[in-house]
Parts: structure tokens; sequence; C-alpha cells
């Protein structure tokens, strides 16, 4: 009996670790981003479901309804690094600022 429970444990104690990965690191800080004459700002930082990109505009905070102008920015970010972001993701308007969730890809 005591066997069993012992190994009923173990097998719950692996199956909490399965799943994980190591979480990428951060960004050293916001990274100054240029497109069209225009000023941006990316803060790549990770989350537990992931990394996050978060863009900000330089000077005045983006609208809710510019979440073209913040993508294309995300997208001259990632590029930067040989990457793109996920076309399928849909960003988030967060105080300002535009949310992509897994950041680039």
């Amino acid at each position: 009996m005591m066997r069993a429970f012992a190994m009923i444990s173990v097998a719950g104690l692996s199956a909490c670790v399965q799943g994980t990965r190591p979480m990428p690191l951060a960004e050293s800080g916001p990274v100054a981003v240029e497109l069209a004459g225009a000023s941006y700002i990316a803060d790549l930082q990770p989350t537990e479901a992931g990394p996050v990109l978060v863009m900000t505009r330089d000077g005045a905070s983006f609208g809710n309804a510019e979440g073209l102008e913040a993508k294309r920015a995300a997208e001259a970010f990632c590029a930067s690094r040989g990457m793109s972001v996920n076309r399928a993701a849909y960003g988030h308007y967060v105080g300002g600022g535009w949310q992509f969730k897994r950041g680039c890809a």
C-alpha cells in the first residue's frame, strides 16, 4: 500500500513538470523603433503564457483605432531581429499601447 502511494506521488510530481519550458529572457529594456519617420518604443517581456510585445508611440499614446500602425511598428521591430509578428495574433489595446502575445516568432 505504501509503495503504491509513493508511486502515485512521484507520478503526480512528474505531471507538474512535464509541459514546462524555460521562459525566454526579457529584452534589456525598451527599444526604440523608427518607421516612416515616426518613433515607437518596443518592450518585449516574458510572461507565464509566453512573451508579450508591447508597442507604444514615442510622445503621444496610441489610440484604440490605431492597431494597424502599432502592428506595423511591431513588425519592424521583429524584422530587425530576423523574425516576424504572428500575423494571426490580434493586438490588445491597453493604456495607450498595443500588446501582441507571443512577441516575435
